[in-house]
């Protein structure tokens, strides 16, 4: 019997390759759309007249079906983007704005009694929570880019082994079942190497974990 021979079945004719299957369940496009309006317009020493336009919208992407989506490659590793960027600079916008304030309110009490100390703690008032929320948010910040950090690079360190443990295994299709041939990859992986489509990702973290010595 052939090594590639389905597990279930001990048939070939509906055996094919994981990233085989995936490329023929997966499909690209890309086109464009064009749509057409109508309206109204004032024209001068003319009166209302109408009016006729068109918009062209050119679109892209990709499809792919279940089977697809339940066989993907491991995806590749991506360092998270760092979060709260925007609201940490809002809020020391808002700092500022408040020692604007302070400023003003400053000179337009300037020669009165306590004008500096009360423009001060205007200051501390309106511009204490604003700075004490940015720190908070910077501090959540990096300990989010380290966290991210540590958990790109233990993802990157398996994603090879992944790679290695999908490109290697194959799908019949008639009995709708993942496996990978006897001997892929050096393992005697017997009667573990097979599981329903999916279960497919276990299977490849599986035969991941095997092959780092996990």
């Amino acid at each position: 019997m052939s090594r590639l021979a389905c597990p279930q079945c001990s048939a070939i004719d509906q055996v094919r390759s994981v990233p085989s299957v995936f490329e023929s369940q997966t499909s690209t496009y890309t086109g464009r759309s064009t749509g057409h309006s109508s309206g109204v317009a004032y024209a001068s020493g003319v009166g209302i007249v109408p009016t006729f336009g068109s918009t062209t919208t050119f679109v892209s992407g990709s499809s792919s079906s279940l089977l697809a989506d339940q066989l993907a490659p491991p995806p590749a590793p991506r360092l998270a983007a760092p979060r709260n960027g925007c609201a940490i600079t809002a809020m020391f916008g808002l700092a500022v704005g408040a020692l604007f304030l302070a400023t003003i309110v400053s000179i337009s009490t300037s020669g009165q009694e306590n004008s500096g100390r009360d423009a001060l703690i205007l200051l501390a008032v309106l511009a204490t929570p604003f700075l004490l929320t940015a720190v908070g948010l910077l501090i959540g910040r990096a300990r989010f880019r380290r966290r991210a950090r540590r958990e790109f690079e233990a993802y990157a360190a398996v994603h090879p082994s992944l790679v290695s443990a999908w490109q290697s295994s194959y799908l019949c299709q008639r009995c709708h079942v993942a496996f990978l041939p006897a001997g892929a990859l050096g393992l005697d992986l017997g009667s573990t190497a097979v599981v329903p489509v999916p279960r497919f990702p276990d299977l490849v973290a599986f035969v991941a974990g095997r092959l780092r010595g996990a």
